[in-house]
């Protein structure tokens, strides 16, 4: 349900309470602006704030989770969708930690993942939610105050789960409990719960776009000008429409893939002026023949300085288990020099599809791509290295095939033998930007310095 402000007006309660947590804060430096105040004196429980990037989302979570750091036993949880996300620069914990630094009572316990009050045993608690198993991890745990920032890439089992998680401690028993959802739209799972529970449902949505944030008038324009590079469909995500719904080529058009296409002679041209760094042939794996099966297909690309990639050749097969991987190897020997990435499956099935072809690609130099499970996300990831030519093709007959799935992906209806209905083609593309630019990274316990008590 969309928060009316034209119709919306704080009481005298509100007031003070933004007046005593907020303005006379010593932890908070900075003064939310109306869209925002209104959504921290809400007294609902569970609440979506957000809208379009650049709208203050972080600087907000910040907010929120200090609001009552000065409150004893107070506990507030942070979660993102990686462990990389969530300490990430310009998001909630480096802001808590920038506005933290000047009280040496404030440990920042980073083995932990707490910031901690040693005045009064306040604790800001910040975590990942990844995969659906993570959920695990806060079943016996209570906090007063959650905090979901980007709350789209989430699944919704997970968004749901944390409610349980919402109720009293021992140390604090009469506390107001509220949970924030801190999104924009995408093409996350989470985003049609949040869509259909908040932006149309019951629950309030405090909507905040980048035109609405005073503090980023001076650069708006530019930054607006600089979503333009994105895929028509991350445009409408990033600027916060929570009603568009993706249509078949809303990614790609062809201009795009082919004023970024070059000749055999000008590719032949840079493999004598630019060093090569890699070889990649790039796997997107169907193993079954059937009519309307997917198919398995591959991208053969080379690797220059600075991670420019221009493939040079693509090609597709249906085949069923056994003949998949006779067909696979053929490929593979006949490119020798090429490294192969495959994706990395998820889940106890996927592993151990996974670890099948590890042993049977064992000497073809073999390499597992972790990959966002929504397929529509990892191919607008591609559109931005397009544009800023990371990413080139060299003409052929392969490239006809591929633009012609390419601006129908993702395809509304399957056709048996039209190969441009399927999305194997594109799939191995994005497979390769995943490989090139990861957007999960491993994520390793980092050593960091202690702050001084």
């Amino acid at each position: 349900m969309r928060i009316n402000y034209s119709k919306s007006s704080l009481d005298y309660n509100q007031k003070k309470l933004l007046q005593r947590t907020i303005f006379k804060n010593p932890f908070i430096p900075v003064k939310p602006y109306n869209r925002q105040l209104y959504a921290i004196a809400s007294r609902s429980k569970r609440k979506l704030l957000g809208g379009s990037a650049w709208s203050g989302k972080s600087m907000l979570g910040a907010i929120l989770a200090l609001q009552h750091f000065e409150v004893p036993n107070y506990r507030c949880l942070i979660v993102r969708r990686t462990y990389d996300d969530v300490i990430a620069t310009g998001g909630i914990v480096e802001y808590i930690n920038e506005w933290t630094q000047a009280f040496p009572y404030i440990e920042w316990n980073q083995s932990k993942r707490v910031f901690i009050n040693h005045k009064n045993n306040a604790k800001i608690f910040y975590s990942y939610m990844l995969h659906e198993k993570d959920k695990n991890k806060f079943k016996s745990r209570a906090y007063h105050k959650i905090i979901v920032d980007e709350a789209s890439e989430l699944f919704e089992i997970c968004l749901r789960f944390l409610n349980r998680s919402l109720r009293p401690t021992a140390g604090l028993t009469k506390f107001p409990l509220a949970l924030y959802y801190i999104s924009n739209p995408s093409e996350g799972e989470g985003s049609q719960y949040l869509n259909d529970k908040f932006v149309k449902g019951e629950f309030p949505f405090f909507e905040m776009n980048l035109w609405h944030n005073p503090y980023v008038k001076d650069e708006r324009e530019s930054y607006l000008e600089n979503l333009k590079e994105l895929s028509p469909a991350d445009y409408q995500y990033q600027i916060g429409n929570w009603d568009y719904e993706r249509k078949s080529g809303d990614v790609f058009d062809y201009d795009l893939i082919w004023d970024h296409s070059i000749s055999k002679q000008e590719y032949d041209e840079l493999l004598t002026e630019w060093d090569v760094v890699n070889k990649v042939l790039s796997w997107d794996i169907a193993n079954t023949e059937k009519p309307r099966a997917d198919y398995t297909a591959y991208s053969k690309s080379t690797i220059f300085k600075e991670k420019i990639a221009v493939i040079n050749g693509q090609d597709s097969f249906k085949k069923n288990p056994g003949k998949l991987e006779k067909s696979m190897k053929r490929v593979m020997d006949q490119n020798d020099d090429h490294v192969n990435w495959i994706e990395k499956q998820p889940a106890m099935a996927g592993k151990q599809l996974t670890k099948y072809w590890t042993v049977e690609f064992e000497e073809y130099n073999t390499k597992f791509i972790p990959v966002y499970k929504n397929k529509s996300i990892r191919a607008g990831r591609v559109v931005p290295k397009i544009n800023q030519e990371k990413i080139l093709f060299v003409k052929n007959k392969w490239l006809k095939t591929f633009i012609k799935q390419a601006v129908k992906f993702p395809s509304e209806k399957l056709i048996s033998n039209d190969e441009s209905t399927h999305d194997d083609r594109v799939d191995s593309v994005s497979l390769l930007v995943e490989g090139l630019y990861p957007s999960i990274p491993i994520t390793k316990l980092r050593k960091r310095k202690r702050s001084e008590i």
